[in-house]
């Protein structure tokens, strides 16, 4: 049995190696597509850390073989367990010399292109011994880099085991009274330069392990005199809270605190549940997912002045093998989510008036810790990076030009508007857009219309015309899902004079366990009721209801907000709008399927800004604009005074019930302590 196991162990192995041969695209890979709206103009700063490692220098050499850099540890790094990513292997940069500095630019036009507004370098020095200082002496050579940028001080002994045990030590790092003039006095010319990053106008610089700081008032106030006796200003000092600092910065004499994740960032591990290739494997593995959902609450914890920060990824395996720590199921959905809680944050409680979020890293590469892209996930992570910036541009000015056409074909007869309904179907995946259209009655009070990408599947297409009744089709760019498509239809519908409309759309929810059956109770109660021609006779009847769910379906707004990116979408909107929601209950409708009348959206539907901002489509699961207006469709019926009802069927009769789970925008900030102040 032993020997089967290590046959199938092995089997695996090779195919995850087959996997990361280069060429390899995982199905979230996206290509180079750069953000169509002005990211220069966001309310949030993106900072990332900067490891300038990749390049041959004499200690390295020394230590470690000519040539070493840390390529050498990245390409290396084997997969230790079954669904384990290694190696990280770099796409459109390549595996870079960061002696050349046409790297650094080209590193640089990249952060840039995607919303980053600076990198953090990590500064080597040792009683005043510089390490690793190259690339960033070049960075300040080369005024023509147009990138703002700070340091971090890495204050800790170069080991051999790369974290600062104080085992094998390679240059010893010595604290003392004697050595704080020194190094402001070393760090002066970065300081002064025009793009070095200031906090209430003072440079910033800040310190990965504080703790080790032997008086660290003393020394605070020392870089302070220092500091302004050689560049004219003080300084805004950050600590890192590493290795369990979670003081309050301002209790020794620096101005704020910095995240520095994976420290401090609770998580489950889920190390049992791997299936390891070798009985050596002896790492901890981790849940990535969980690091965003616990941040909201961790980030509330503290009352000082803090910087958030992400990871789009962590594994050191290239370092340490099989004792290295994996935290396992990141992706660009899990990072979109905590990033979103960052942003969220950064923006609600800004550090002396700058909102800053910094992200871990720009290039750790032997800590699978990068936005540069790589063989398997291309520009994904950087353009969820950017994406998350949208709700946070300062002006509306159009992202894609008007985008949604009138219907360029049609099967069947002209339809002309002599019916008060409007059937919308988004099709999407051809088996339940089948499924839909064969249950659409012969007969029905209504007209239907198809929405579609401007690239349809052919089977999509073909689907309709085998189903051969008369049909309107509209073809929309491939963003906001089925929402950006049915905002477009529905302006048109309400100019041809429909009242009514009912949404329908072929939904797989492949991230549900339950997804066929949570579809099949969506659109039940819609069939049924075109079947009896209920809808618009309802609506005719009760003139205090706007909107139409499926009975079970209707959510509180406060309990299922979900993302911190839908938070904030709807307060953009809502500025957008001229609107002040701050106290209304509303409830919304879950899913997407739902009946209405035309003129409950026109807001929406009549604003050209709103289409346009719609993201790239990357299959994320929550905080997207799509997701945000599944819950601002139910808002606008709150402000409009009306009513959203239920719908369902019994013995194949469609019942309405009117729905009562309601909660607000005003509700649902307060139960952020971060928020509640504002």
């Amino acid at each position: 049995m032993n020997e089967l196991r290590k046959a199938i162990a092995g089997e695996e192995y090779l195919k995850q190696l087959k996997e990361s041969r280069r060429g390899y695209r995982d199905s979230n890979y996206f290509p180079e597509k750069l953000p169509n709206f002005q990211t220069g103009n966001s309310q949030v700063d993106l900072l990332a850390y900067y490891l300038p490692q990749f390049h041959p220098f004499p200690e390295n050499d020394e230590w470690w073989g000519k040539g070493f850099t840390e390529w050498t540890n990245v390409t290396r790094a084997r997969p230790q367990f079954v669904g384990h990513y290694q190696p990280h292997l770099p796409s459109d940069l390549g595996f870079y010399d960061l002696r050349h500095e046409d790297t650094i630019g080209q590193q640089i036009n990249l952060a840039k292109s995607y919303g980053l507004s600076g990198f953090i370098f990590y500064y080597y020095w040792f009683e005043g011994r510089r390490v690793l200082e190259r690339p960033l002496d070049t960075f300040l050579k080369r005024k023509d880099f147009d990138f703002k940028f700070s340091l971090c001080w890495a204050n800790e002994n170069w080991t051999r085991r790369w974290d600062g045990d104080e085992h094998e030590i390679l240059l010893k790092q010595s604290h003392g009274p004697e050595n704080d003039r020194a190094f402001i006095q070393d760090i002066s010319e970065f300081l002064k330069d025009h793009r070095y990053i200031h906090i209430d106008g003072r440079p910033v610089l800040s310190v990965y392990r504080v703790g080790l700081l032997p008086d660290i008032e003393e020394t605070a106030a020392c870089w302070r005199r220092t500091a302004k006796e050689i560049i004219g200003k003080d300084l805004f000092l950050i600590n890192a809270m590493t290795f369990g600092e979670e003081r309050d910065p301002r209790s020794f004499g620096f101005d704020a605190a910095m995240q520095f994740p994976p420290h401090g960032i609770p998580t489950h591990s889920i190390t049992h549940q791997v299936k390891a290739f070798s009985e050596d494997y002896n790492g901890p593995v981790w849940d990535y997912e969980l690091c965003g959902a616990n941040s909201r609450e961790l980030l509330a914890k503290y009352d000082f002045p803090l910087i958030p920060a992400v990871f789009p990824s962590w594994d050191n395996t290239a370092r340490r093998g099989e004792n290295g720590s994996v935290y396992l199921g990141s992706s660009p959905d899990t990072y979109s989510k905590w990033i979103a809680e960052a942003a969220s944050h950064a923006f609600a409680k800004p550090v002396h008036g700058n909102s800053f979020v910094i992200i871990n890293a720009w290039n750790e590469w032997a800590e699978g810790a990068h936005l540069e892209p790589d063989q398997k996930f291309g520009h994904a992570f950087l353009r969820s990076s950017a994406d998350i910036l949208r709700p946070y541009v300062k002006d509306t000015r159009l992202a894609y030009p008007e985008d949604f056409h009138e219907p360029t074909a049609s099967i069947g007869s002209p339809l002309p508007s002599k019916q008060k309904t409007a059937i919308v179907v988004h099709a999407h995946y051809v088996q339940p857009l089948i499924d839909i259209l064969k249950q659409i009655p012969d007969t029905i009070q209504g007209d239907v219309f198809v929405t579609l990408s401007s690239e349809p599947d052919p089977e999509v297409l073909s689907a309709i015309a085998t189903w051969g009744k008369d049909t309107n089709l509209l073809f929309f760019p491939n963003r906001g899902r089925d929402v950006r498509p049915f905002l477009g239809a529905l302006k048109i519908i309400r100019s041809r004079g429909y009242d009514y409309f009912i949404k329908l759309h072929t939904k797989k929810s492949v991230h549900r366990n339950d997804g066929d059956e949570w579809n099949l109770e969506l659109t039940r109660p819609f069939l049924a009721a075109l079947r009896d021609g209920s809808i618009g006779r309802y609506l005719d009847e009760n003139q205090d209801v706007d909107l139409i769910g499926p009975a079970g379906h209707i959510l509180n707004g406060l309990e299922f907000m979900g993302s911190a990116g839908n938070f904030r979408w709807i307060e953009k909107l809502c500025e957008h709008l001229n609107i002040e929601p701050a106290h209304e209950e509303f409830s919304f409708i879950a899913g997407n399927m739902f009946a209405g009348r035309t003129e409950l959206l026109r807001p929406l539907t009549d604003d050209p800004w709103i289409p346009s901002m719609f993201e790239e489509e990357m299959y994320r699961r929550d905080g997207t604009l799509a997701h945000a207006l599944e819950r601002m469709f139910g808002l606008l019926c709150t402000l409009r005074g009306k009513e959203i009802t239920g719908i369902t069927t019994k013995n194949g009769h469609v019942e309405y019930h009117r729905a009562s789970s309601k909660a607000s925008i005003y509700q649902y900030a307060q139960k952020q302590p971060w928020r509640a102040a504002g």
